[in-house]
This record gives C-alpha cells, sequence and structure tokens, in this order.
C-alpha cells in the first residue's frame, strides 16, 4: 500500500478527530499536561545533571579538602604552606591549583560603584580545568607571585555590560578595591562553573555564596599565594587537583592523608588535620541530584497517570466504535489493517498533545526557573532546545504506539456477525471492557497515592522548618551590606584593633541611619544572622588542657546594639555597649549552646575565653542563632564587640523600624553614597527575605510535588468520574427495576458511591504500598519527619477517599434521578 496508504489513513484519522471534537479536546489536555510537565522538568535535568560539564576531563578533577578532627569538619579549606606542601610531595595527582571566594569596589570613571564577585586563582588554575579566553591570555607565574602586576581576566557577562564587548578590551584598566588592574582577557561563560557550589559546601570561607541569590563571578585575579603573610594557621584558601594518569581516588586519598599525617606531626599547629579527597562533580550535583530525580520521577508518574487516563477514554470511545470495527473487518480489512489505523489515529492524537504540551512547557519553564533556588548550578544553561524536543518526540510517539494498542485489542474481540446484528453490547463484553476499564481507574489512584503520599511528606517537612526558632526576629529589619577598602580605611597591625578610619566611617553611618523616620534601632556587625562567618580555636582561661578535644567556635563579631536590633534574647548578663571599645577590657558575650557546650557544670559570667592572642571576658549568654540555616542545629558561637575584633573584610548595617523595612534602602544607599562616593552597598533587602531564601530548595522541590500531585490526583478523579458516569450509563435497566422493585434515591446513591470508594480503597491499599516503598528516595529531602510518618500517610488516605466520593457523587446523582418506567420501556 505504501505511502499512499499511510496518507488516506492520515486523512480519516483526522476526520476522526475531528467527528468527536469532545473526546479530542479531553485527551490532548490530558495528555498535553502531562507531556508538558515532563519536558519543563527534563528540560532542568538535561541543562543541570545531562550535558557535559565546561571542564575538560571534569571525573578527574578533585576538591583537596582539609579535615579537622577537633571540630568535625570535613570540608575545610587549606593554608597555603599545606598547599605548597601537597603539591611539592604528590605523584598521584597532575596538578594542584589554588583559589578562594572574594569581593570587590568597582569604581567606574562615571556611575555609582559596583560590587562585583571575584574568584582569586593561582596560576595553574586555568590550564588545569582547560578553561581557555576568548580574547587575551591566562595569569602567568610571574603575576602570580607575592607582590606580582595587578592583572585581571573578566567574564563574558562583564564585558559585555562594561565594554559593550568592545574586541580592544586587553589593556584596558579597572579599579578595584581603588586598586588599577589591567584586564588581560576574557573568560568565556561558564568559566565559573561550580564556583558557587564548592563555596557553598565549605565549612568557612564561602564568601558571595552566602548572598543566597545566583551569583556567578564577575572578575578573576591572580591569588598570589604567600606563605609569609599567610601562614598554616590560617585557612583561606580552596585546593582543586587533577588525578594523573592511572591513579584512583582512593589512591590519592591514601597519598594526601599520609602527607597530611607527616606534616602534623611536624607543625603543632596543624593539630588534628587530615584531608577528604572529593570528586568535583560530587560536590556541584550532590545537594541537588536527589531532588531533581525525585521530580523527574514525580512527573513520569504525572505522565502515566495522563496516559492511563485517555487509555479510559479510548476503551469508553471503543464502545461507540463496534459496529464500524465490524463493518470493516466484513469489507475485508485485516487486523493489520485496523492496527495500523488505529496506531495513525493514536500517534496524530499523542503529537497534537505534544505541540501544546511543549507551548505549556515554555510557559511552564520560565515559571520554574523564577522559583528556582540560586544553588541550583548551571541554570541559566536551561532552556528548551533541540535536544529536549527530540526526547519530546520520542517518548510522544511511544505513547502514541502504546495507545493504539488500546484500540486494535479491543478490535480483535469483536464478535463481527453479533455486531452487525446489532448485538454488539452484549453482556460479558460489557463486562469485560467495565472491569478493564475499573482495574486502568485503580492504577490511576495508586500513582496518584505515590505522588500525594510524597508531596505530604515533603509540605509536612516544610511546616517544620518554618517553625523552627531562628533565635532572632527578622520582621521589620533591613540589612545593607558593604566592605571598606583597606587603600582608604587602614586595617595594618600597628594600630589594631583601633583603626580610626574605620571606626569614623561606622559611627558616622549609625548616627545617620539611627536618624530615619521610624527606625528603632541600628548595629553594624560582621556577618547578619545567617551568614556563618568563621570559626576559630580559643581556650577558657584555667582550663587549657580540655580545649584540646573541643570544636572551635564561631566567632560573630557585632556592635552595640546588635541584640537588639535583630531581636535575640538575653539570657543572663548583660549585652555589649558602646563603652565596650577598643581601648576597653576585652568582652564577650556566648550563645546557650556554647554555655552548655564549655560551662555546663558552671556559671560562665566572669569566666574568661581567650583567641587572638587576649583573654576576653564573659559577660552575657544569648539565645541560639542557626547561622547555618535553619535545617542545621546552632554552633558554639561567641558574640565580640566590633571596635576590639576589627578587622578587615565584609561589613552590614542592620536596622530595625516600625515601618516597612524595604521603604528605607534608598535612604541607606544614599547615605553610604554621601559618605563614600567610592563605596558599594549590597544586599540590601529585608532580613525576612535574607531567611525565606535561605529555606528556597526545599520550597522549590515541595511546590513542584505538590503541583504534580494536585494533577495526578485531579486526573485520578476524572478516571473514576468516568469510570463511574459509563458504569451509570450501561445498568440504567438495571437500575430502574432496583427502584421498581422499591430501591430508595439514597439505596442507589449508596450502590454508585460505594462502588467508586471500592476502586478508592483497592487504589489506595497499592499506592501506599508503593509510596512506603518509594519513600527511601525523599530521606535526604526532608527535616522533622520520617519518611513512613503515619499523620501524612492518614491524611492521604482521607484526602483520597475524599477524591473517591467526590468523584463519585455526580454519576450517582444522576442514577438517583432514572425514571424507572423510562429505563424499563428503553430496555
Amino acid at each position: 500500500m505504501g505511502m499512499e496508504g499511510w496518507l488516506h489513513d492520515l486523512r480519516y484519522a483526522l476526520r476522526t478527530l475531528r467527528r468527536t471534537p469532545g473526546f479530542t479536546m479531553v485527551a490532548v489536555l490530558t495528555l498535553a499536561l502531562g507531556i508538558g510537565a515532563n519536558t519543563a522538568i527534563f528540560s532542568v535535568i538535561d541543562g543541570v545533571l545531562l550535558r557535559p560539564v565546561p571542564f575538560a576531563d571534569a571525573d578527574r578533577l578533585m576538591m583537596v579538602w582539609e579535615t579537622d578532627r577537633n571540630s568535625g569538619t570535613t570540608r575545610e579549606p587549606a593554608s597555603v604552606p599545606d598547599y605548597l606542601d601537597f603539591g611539592e610531595r604528590s605523584t598521584r595527582f597532575e596538578r594542584l591549583a589554588a583559589f578562594a571566594g572574594t569581593e570587590l569596589n568597582l569604581t567606574p570613571d562615571d556611575g555609582a560603584p559596583l560590587r562585583l564577585t571575584a574568584l582569586a586563582v593561582t596560576h595553574e588554575f586555568l590550564p588545569l580545568v582547560g578553561i581557555e579566553p576568548r580574547i587575551g591570555r591566562s595569569f602567568t607565574a610571574a603575576e602570580d607571585a607575592p607582590g606580582g602586576p595587578h592583572a585581571v581576566l573578566i567574564s563574558e557577562d562583564l564585558w559585555a555590560r562594561l565594554f559593550a564587548r568592545d574586541p580592544g578590551v586587553v589593556g584596558r584598566t579597572l579599579r578595584l578595591d581603588d586598586v588599577v588592574y589591567t584586564v588581560i582577557g576574557v573568560l568565556p561563560s561558564g568559566a565559573d562553573f561550580g564556583t558557587l557550589q564548592v563555596l557553598g559546601a565549605a565549612a568557612y570561607g564561602r564568601s558571595f555564596a552566602d548572598r543566597g541569590t545566583a551569583t556567578g563571578v564577575d572578575v578573576w585575579v591572580p591569588l598570589q599565594p604567600d606563605p609569609e603573610s599567610l601562614p598554616r594557621s590560617t585557612h583561606p584558601i580552596f585546593v582543586l587537583g587533577r588525578l594523573a594518569a592511572g591513579a584512583s581516588v582512593a589512591a590519592a586519598q591514601q597519598e594526601l592523608g599520609a602527607i597530611a599525617a607527616e606534616l602534623e606531626a611536624t607543625y603543632p599547629v596543624n593539630d588534628g588535620r587530615g584531608v577528604f579527597i572529593e570528586p568535583l562533580t560530587d560536590v556541584v550535583f550532590g545537594p541537588v541530584r536527589p531532588a531533581l530525580v525525585v521530580l523527574l520521577g514525580a512527573v513520569a508518574l504525572v505522565l502515566l497517570v495522563a496516559c492511563v487516563n485517555v487509555a479510559n477514554l479510548l476503551l469508553a470511545r471503543g464502545t461507540t466504535r463496534v459496529r464500524e470495527v465490524a463493518v470493516r473487518t466484513a469489507l475485508g480489512a485485516g487486523a493489520g489493517r485496523l492496527g495500523r489505523q488505529f496506531l495513525v489515529e493514536s500517534v496524530v492524537l499523542t503529537l497534537v498533545a505534544a505541540a501544546a504540551g511543549v507551548g505549556l512547557a515554555f510557559a511552564g519553564l520560565e515559571l520554574l526557573l523564577a522559583l528556582a533556588p540560586a544553588d541550583i548550578p548551571r541554570l541559566p544553561d536551561v532552556g528548551i532546545d533541540a535536544r529536549v524536543l527530540v526526547a519530546t518526540l520520542v517518548v510522544s510517539v511511544l505513547v502514541g504506539i502504546a495507545f493504539g494498542a488500546v484500540p486494535t485489542l479491543q478490535a480483535r474481540r469483536i464478535d463481527v456477525q453479533s455486531a452487525l446484528k446489532g448485538a454488539g453490547r452484549g453482556a460479558s463484553a460489557g463486562r469485560e471492557r467495565r472491569r478493564l476499564r475499573s482495574a486502568l481507574v485503580v492504577a490511576e489512584l495508586a500513582l496518584a497515592v505515590v505522588l500525594v503520599a510524597g508531596a505530604g511528606l515533603l509540605i509536612r517537612s516544610f511546616w517544620r522548618l518554618q517553625q523552627v526558632d531562628t533565635g532572632f526576629r527578622a520582621e521589620g529589619v533591613l540589612k545593607a551590606e558593604f566592605q571598606l577598602p583597606t587603600s582608604r580605611y587602614a586595617a595594618g597591625s600597628p594600630g589594631w584593633p583601633d583603626f580610626p578610619e574605620m571606626r569614623r566611617f561606622n559611627g558616622d553611618l549609625l548616627r545617620r541611619v539611627r536618624a530615619l523616620p521610624g527606625v528603632e534601632s541600628a548595629a553594624i556587625a560582621g556577618n547578619h544572622p545567617l551568614d556563618a562567618g568563621f570559626t576559630n580555636s580559643f581556650v577558657v582561661v584555667g582550663r587549657e588542657a580540655e580545649a584540646k578535644n573541643w570544636p572551635e567556635i564561631s566567632i560573630r563579631r557585632v556592635g552595640a546594639g546588635y541584640f537588639e536590633t535583630v531581636g535575640l534574647p538575653l539570657l543572663s548578663g548583660r549585652t555589649l555597649r558602646d563603652s565596650d571599645d577598643a581601648f576597653a577590657t576585652p568582652v564577650l558575650i556566648i550563645n546557650q549552646t556554647a554555655a552548655r557546650r564549655f560551662f555546663a557544670d558552671r556559671d560562665p559570667l566572669g569566666q574568661q575565653i581567650a583567641f587572638w592572642g587576649a583573654a576576653r571576658t564573659i559577660v552575657g549568654v544569648v539565645a541560639d542563632e542557626h547561622v547555618h540555616g535553619l535545617a542545621r542545629p546552632a554552633p558554639p558561637a561567641a558574640y565580640a564587640p566590633f571596635a576590639q575584633v576589627s578587622r578587615p573584610g565584609a561589613e552590614v548595617l542592620l536596622l530595625r523600624t516600625n515601618g516597612d523595612p524595604a521603604a528605607l534602602a534608598p535612604a541607606v544607599r544614599r547615605i553610604v553614597r554621601e559618605l563614600d562616593p567610592a563605596l558599594a552597598v549590597y544586599g540590601v533587602e529585608p532580613l525576612a527575605e535574607t531567611v525565606s531564601r535561605s529555606i528556597g530548595q526545599q520550597r522549590f522541590t515541595m511546590a513542584l510535588l505538590a503541583a504534580f500531585a494536585a494533577l495526578a490526583i485531579a486526573l485520578a478523579v476524572i478516571g473514576v468520574h468516568g469510570v463511574l458516569s459509563y458504569t451509570v450509563s450501561r445498568r440504567t435497566p438495571e437500575i430502574g427495576i432496583r427502584m421498581a422493585l422499591g430501591a430508595s434515591h439514597g439505596n442507589v446513591v449508596g450502590l454508585v458511591v460505594g462502588e467508586g470508594l471500592r476502586l478508592a480503597l483497592v487504589g489506595l491499599a497499592l499506592g501506599i504500598a508503593g509510596a512506603l516503598a518509594a519513600s527511601r528516595l525523599l530521606r535526604s529531602l526532608l527535616f522533622g519527619v520520617t519518611a513512613t510518618d503515619p499523620a501524612t500517610f492518614a491524611a492521604v488516605a482521607a484526602a483520597i477517599l475524599a477524591a473517591g466520593a467526590l468523584a463519585s457523587w455526580i454519576p450517582a446523582r444522576r442514577a438517583a434521578r432514572v425514571d424507572p418506567m423510562a429505563a424499563l420501556r428503553n430496555e
């Protein structure tokens, strides 16, 4: 028959679908929802997990973390001397490179200053990862030496923003933190792959990763590692290595572990220090892979539910085509010919649905990316391209082929002679179709239960997370971050800890913002309440021997008024005062966790803690702040007066207002600009937004899974309704007889609703079993809830039974309105 036969089948399929617009519209919409959801989620999976990373041979790139047995941390930055020793002694690594995240103020020739994210890297870094500049060159060893030239590489995005993609950008200059840097090249998009995730995974030194917003690297500068200015006791850099040919992760771990043990034995400051080798791709993709896999599984279940629903529609439609199939069979059409016709119809139906689904996917993906948290890697690369469309086409064709089998199997069971005589609706065939449709509805319900149970667990988990007491009151607080450059605000050791320029600027800033209308209090700190900051070793004076097995303590630099501004309760003692300045007796406030951990059997007030060469008297105890996020416990923390521990670094201004904190943002920016026109202020937002964004990934996963579960249960309800409506139409004579013999309306309603609830109960039982089996996939995503939480599963059962009863109600009411005499006359 060839191409002409296929074209004939295509034309016939289009005519058939046009003749049944209601069926066609419902089937297309049902499939479009399933295909659209799958297309949108697959585009995220493809862009984030499946596409090749921009680094060469990424499977051989390893993060070399330092560990600390005393603090129990496994992902710490390294010291410069340790890095140099690792590079000199290791044979399992082809090459090592170091980098550190930082931020720099850009002072343009005109316009407002900008805050740029920066990566300070050794000259080996870019060759190590296999990135070549689009224009210009990489760093040289001379530029990477301490005191070397000020060279800078810029990102492709910054090249477009500042220089309009001028190909002559090499040789131009940028003023960064008041230092003139010469542009030596432009790095392509993707050169900062994994930076945000690596910094975010670290125990400290996370730099701009703590912003909580999507942040790419703007500029790269030479690290210029100097063991003299950065001794072995400080750990400011991250180490990346490429495995040597034939070397395994285990062999590299063993070798560097032995080197770390030698360094520990040689240098007392390395006490407790070890090494942890981890593949770079595990660091980058590990945190998001479970959530994305769960979402991919969820949309696959949604598509299955949609497919089962359409299969049910096809079964119902097949009862109206019995005579058509019988006539075509009598005229000589064989099973193969009929099967091809049904196949063409199903594929056409599915392709139309796929086209609509792709349209929905484009709209849905835009919303998806707007909701997605910043810590998902490579989000800017996500899109619906040819790869995604091909995958959608393949899935759609497979779905169409599967659908084509439903009417084909029906056609093979038709008794041609009975159908031609008008008896094609025999009781036996009707019961068989009814059982098959019921089985499909049970499958729909079971799949919906799996999704609803998963969504319920995540919703309950997210609710628990929101109930965590942050320790502070974020409502009504505005934060604004800045960093005073050392070129204009001296921070050298001769004057430590009193730096007049820094003290003068901070004092003027506080005086002016406290005078703003609506401001109740204001403070300057080194970290806002959800910024982890850094940790440091310490001793309790008189108990020095005990400190060997103590974890490091989180050092929080805060000014007077901090605790009142953020609403952190004082539990005992006093808070900090303006008089706790650089010339006063060093004092300290600790949190409740530190008091329990280090002073369990004694009063901490009056005790002394020593770090940074000074003993500091504890004058107060405050409640805990969850500085590592709401899902993690508060660490031991010590709050030192900002004036007594001044050091170069980022600062944050915090304001409590009796109105909308966002309304103060323009005034704060204006005041900073008037005090220092070259100073960039960033991260200006209500503190409540910072808290909300800190649980963005949990919210994202929960919201999507809940949406998919709602869609699945809606389709399942439609399926139950369809089966019962069909059953009522087929059993109208029986219902008429029952009512003629005295059955009440309530009896008839109970009969139909009971059948719906039986389907719901069977689907619920199968779905609960499936949900319990699949719940282990959710364990890493849950907080405060077990994967088999009884309350959640009880709520799911109640919801499914209620949905089954609701879906049964309309067919039941229709059945109860049957006129017994009319039903008997029709029969």
